[in-house]
């Protein structure tokens, strides 16, 4: 690949390991409720915005009273855990140094909303990394709409298809192809389609993979 102009990281799952804190206080939650929730709705759950996985368990289960009830218990646990267990992902730290090293441009895309963000990315010491953030309280429509690319491209000034766009879920990946970006997918928790695979620039193991693949070495 020719080397982007820029990189933009998606957050949660993909810098910042909280999809694994995330999923925890789901099942832990559903768990102490006594609710078996399928599989495919935690998966689902990836990358997807609060209304939407709201949405999700009251079709599943018929009960707003219930998906209320595990809504608020997953934030307690899921603040609780946060705070004992948080971690970068793997390999994140070392590819945004890596990045800056060799003078890529670096930016962010996260659905999470600036005041939750900020301090998590403080946290681990990223924010001096990025020259533009976009947060998911600055643009109209959450992934899998490509707003949030396209706006973190043009607060950089550049064209979306100079970008990469690096993502953990599908309703991401999905996001910044529509937006045009070559994008690269470092799966956990979620499982991409073969379609989407197809249509990805690699599928990482761990974002460890991602300088030499974006630097061409």
């Amino acid at each position: 690949m020719h080397s982007p102009q820029a990189v933009i990281f998606d957050m949660d799952g993909t810098l910042i390991d909280t999809e694994r804190v995330s999923q925890t206080a789901w099942r832990r939650a559903a768990a102490d409720l006594g609710i078996d929730v399928p599989e495919r709705i935690w998966n689902a759950f990836v990358g997807c915005s609060m209304p939407d996985a709201h949405a999700m368990v009251d079709e599943e289960f018929g009960d707003p009273a219930l998906t209320d009830r595990l809504f608020a218990h997953q934030v307690d646990l899921y603040y609780e855990i946060r705070e004992q267990a948080l971690e970068p992902c793997t390999g994140a730290l070392d590819a945004l140094r890596a990045l800056a090293e060799a003078g890529v441009t670096v930016a962010l895309a996260t659905t999470t909303i600036r005041e939750h963000a900020i301090p998590l990315m403080d946290r681990f010491g990223m924010t001096p990394f990025f020259s533009s953030m976009t947060f998911g309280d600055e643009i109209a429509h959450p992934k899998p709409a490509p707003d949030i690319y396209l706006e973190a491209a043009r607060r950089l000034g550049l064209d979306p298809v100079a970008c990469v766009a690096v993502e953990d879920s599908v309703n991401g990946a999905l996001a910044a192809l529509t937006a045009g970006m070559t994008t690269f997918m470092v799966p956990e928790w979620a499982t991409p389609t073969p379609e989407l695979t197809k249509r990805c620039a690699g599928m990482l193991g761990s974002l460890s993979e991602l300088p030499a693949l974006v630097l061409g070495r």
